[in-house]
């Protein structure tokens, strides 16, 4: 930080030195430096009042150590390459080469000191650093591991610097140093699942970041059999069979946090696909307030669950947020006078106070068989992981009539869609009706990354599928312009958009003479309930979001 702070004030001294700006100007910037929090470097460098080499120099000066200009010595692919991409963004480093047998690595900061020991673990040779300006290694990095991604080049191809020997597939590859590294980059990059795919000529790797897949890298096809197998020994399935789909589990460390890695293993036409869904182990839960509702949805919301008994639906697709929204709800009502129980597929989160019970159904523990072991230890609340069968149905229903709140998911698209899909399932009508408090259905969009987040004004086209009146006057909408941060996306995180329905006593009249989901739909829109795309429009002119998710996770209502 000492060497930072003195870097800071060498580049200051060079500007007021070459006349670039005046001491009162030096003066402002420091003081809006302290007000903001920004580093007076990343200060100078927003306002152009420097450049990228000039730091570079600086730091370079400071700390003894050579300047490298990247556009005039380049660095050999198979070089940088030998150090994982994640690894390489996330400290802005690249391996360069071999220099009379020290390892050459190219920093931006050469005061960081997570490089030097991340290198170190990974390489068995001296090391000896440069220093080089951010932007050239950004735009090697883009080179190099993006040529590499769209050929399926090896990476980890220089393998007598590193420290473990490991199993090598066909063409050298490393397995086990490169599926470390793929999960070490969905987690930096917060990713929710890893795919891996073969294909005719390479093995593709996918991973779903913000609800969106992206491909993250290509390897070898003849690296297939040993990826696959690597992922069955970590999960102790058979590993002669390649016929019948498989699922496992297990654990991994990465960035100090424990990963909880469900696997699915499935036979395709060029070979087994592998997806890997990652949970982090010690992430706390999210909280009530977080999640995105408006101030309407969340009073209301909050007022249902703290109802002495009843049953609360969540309904969306798969991935729309469901549990996290359950899990927020419990955190909300858990104290200590409340017995709360649950049954999930899987345990997401674990919440202090609460009792939670994984589904197991190779050894009989199904949805249905925990209920009614549930009801027998007195709980006060009861939530229900996912609502698949009749048999659980009956009992969620029967339970929320007899003294306990039910807090439970159902696939549907809609919140009133849940109606007849329990009466479809073979629930009795006058059960649903009387048991049912409330309905909320959501989804999840995209983020727009407040980093680089841009305000522009909506044209005639924007204007009228947001529904706004020529008259209101000039409207603006928001769009991240892609920066580090979001990974050029200009998304980061995502954000919930809720459609409530309270059940009221028309409702239930309509459930009792099973109408149609149209007739409840009218109804629950004649009764003030906010739809899915007028929730999520609120979220597009508030600047949460763009137009275009917007459009992409609702659909027009009629």
């Amino acid at each position: 930080m000492l060497a930072a702070l003195d870097a800071e004030s060498k580049i200051l001294l060079k500007m007021l030195e070459k006349g670039a700006m005046t001491r009162s100007t030096a003066r402002s910037l420091q003081l809006e430096s302290a007000q903001s929090g920004l580093p007076m470097i990343e200060s100078l460098l927003l306002q152009d009042i420097i450049s990228e080499e000039d730091v570079a120099r600086a730091y370079a000066d400071l700390n003894g150590m050579r300047f490298l200009d990247l556009t005039r010595r380049r660095p050999s692919a198979p070089w940088v390459l030998s150090l994982p991409e994640n690894i390489s963004r996330r400290l802005q480093c690249i391996v360069f080469g071999d220099v009379s047998g020290q390892l050459v690595v190219v920093v931006a900061d050469p005061v960081d000191a997570r490089v030097a020991g991340a290198l170190r673990e990974h390489f068995d040779k001296p090391l000896q650093f440069v220093v080089g300006p951010r932007y050239q290694i950004a735009q090697i990095q883009d080179e190099i591991y993006g040529d590499a991604r769209t050929k399926g080049a090896r990476i980890a191809e220089i393998t007598p610097v590193h420290r473990t020997a490991a199993t090598l597939s066909a063409s050298g590859l490393n397995v086990v140093e490169q599926l470390d590294s793929i999960i070490d980059e969905a987690v930096d990059r917060r990713a929710s699942d890893i795919h891996i795919e073969p294909e005719e000529d390479r093995l593709r790797v996918r991973m779903r970041i913000d609800g969106r897949m992206i491909e993250a890298r290509a390897l070898p096809l003849d690296a297939a059999p040993a990826v696959v197998s690597r992922v069955k020994v970590l999960t102790t399935l058979d590993i002669t069979e390649r016929r019948k789909p498989q699922d496992g589990r297990f654990t991994q460390r990465s960035f100090e946090q424990d990963i909880d890695i469900r696997v699915a293993i499935i036979p395709t036409i060029h070979g087994e696909r592998i997806t890997m869904r990652l949970l982090n182990m010690n992430r706390s839960v999210i909280d009530l307030g977080t999640l995105g509702m408006d101030i309407e949805t969340k009073q209301a919301f909050e007022r249902l669950i703290r109802r002495p008994h009843g049953i609360m639906l969540v309904t969306g697709p798969t991935g729309s947020g469901k549990s996290t929204t359950l899990y927020a709800a419990l955190q909300q009502i858990n104290r200590i006078d409340q017995h709360i129980i649950t049954v999930e597929d899987p345990v997401e989160y674990h919440i202090a106070g609460v009792n939670q019970i994984q589904v197991d159904s190779e050894h009989g523990v199904t949805f249905a068989r925990a209920m009614r072991s549930i009801l027998r230890h007195d709980p006060d609340v009861i939530m229900v992981g996912e609502i698949r069968d009749q048999e659980t149905a009956h009992l969620a229903l029967e339970a929320s009539l007899t003294g306990h709140l039910v807090l439970a998911t159902l696939h549907t698209n809609s919140a009133v869609g849940a109606l007849t899909r329990l009466v479809d399932m073979g629930c009795e009508p006058y059960l649903v009706s009387s048991a049912m408090i409330g309905i909320l259905a959501q989804r999840l969009v995209r983020r727009i990354c407040d980093n680089c987040k841009k305000p522009f004004d909506a044209n005639d086209t924007e204007r009228r599928l947001l529904d706004i009146p020529d008259i209101r006057g000039q409207v603006k909408i928001y769009r991240g312009t892609g920066c580090a941060r979001c990974g050029r996306a200009g998304y980061f995180d995502r954000v919930g958009i809720y459609e409530f329905v309270p059940f009221d006593s028309g409702l239930a009249e309509l459930v009792m003479n099973t109408a149609s989901t149209e007739a409840l739909y009218r109804h629950a829109l004649d009764h003030g309930c906010v739809t899915l795309r007028m929730d999520a429009v609120k979220k597009v002119l508030h600047g949460l979001t763009t137009l275009e998710e917007a459009l992409r996770v609702t659909v027009t209502e009629t």
